[in-house]
């Protein structure tokens, strides 16, 4: 296992949708990323590709548009669990590496591409985003539009900042503490849960790369895509590009 997967499997996985607030609010923060990058409903029955799935709260609102959903993920428990939320819906669950064209390319083109969730800084190096992009801009569709979302970390915070408290309730805390490499930030989640008569603890760390939205956009640019959106909203650049044709 890579250290991405093994802290989900061992930590994050089976609390991510808890830490993230919860089902229903995943599910409305999910169709209104889809609304702001412009992503509306699909008649012709397009398909989309959704890169880093996770539990499958973005698989979902493409598929109650109309899409029919690849969902790709490394982790087996957040595909189970999106298995179980997006039943009777055409949502294929997939399991494999992003960077593995092989795994999801036989359903290009695609009308829409995802890759959200800060998934793009999980990946092992600089290298292996400009692979993922270079694919996803082959496999769009004319006029299909590739939806990155990632934490910027330009800069690394003061000590104190470096440790904070992702969600809290009274029988689950779960905490984050970040070391800051050149390129790239270890993130160290710790979550403390109440057992009935004491309390447990449990640790794991994984690195996320530190990348610009800057110079993705410049790849995406030099590679004839057009820019629809790039906003900042509660600490994530969010970028949707275009292939367009005249």
């Amino acid at each position: 296992m890579t250290d991405i997967e093994n802290h989900y499997e061992s930590l994050l996985a089976a609390r991510y949708t808890w830490m993230m607030g919860g089902l229903k609010r995943c599910g409305e923060n999910a169709r209104a990323l889809l609304d702001l990058a412009l992503i509306s409903g699909c008649e012709t029955k397009g398909v989309a590709l959704d890169l880093g799935s996770g539990p499958g709260y973005h698989a979902k609102a493409l598929a109650q548009r109309g899409f029919r959903v690849i969902a790709v993920d490394i982790s087996r428990s957040c595909l189970q669990e999106l298995r179980a939320d997006c039943a009777g819906l055409d949502v294929i669950p997939t399991l494999g590496e992003l960077t593995d064209h092989r795994v999801y390319s036989s359903h290009a083109p695609f009308a829409a591409i995802l890759c959200v969730g800060d998934t793009l800084t999980h990946l092992r190096d600089a290298d292996e985003v400009d692979h993922l992009l270079s694919r996803c801009f082959e496999l769009l569709a004319p006029n299909g539009v590739l939806l990155l979302e990632l934490r910027e970390q330009p800069e690394q915070p003061d000590i104190e900042n470096s440790i904070f408290t992702t969600r809290a309730e009274r029988d689950r805390i779960m905490q984050c503490v970040l070391h800051f490499e050149p390129e790239k930030v270890w993130v160290t989640d710790v979550v403390h849960e109440w057992a009935g008569d004491r309390w447990k603890t449990i640790q794991s760390s994984y690195p996320k790369l530190r990348l610009s939205g800057d110079e993705l956009i410049a790849k995406a640019k030099a590679a004839g895509l057009s820019v629809r959106l790039d906003e900042t909203r509660t600490g994530r650049r969010i970028i949707a590009v275009e292939r367009t044709y005249r």
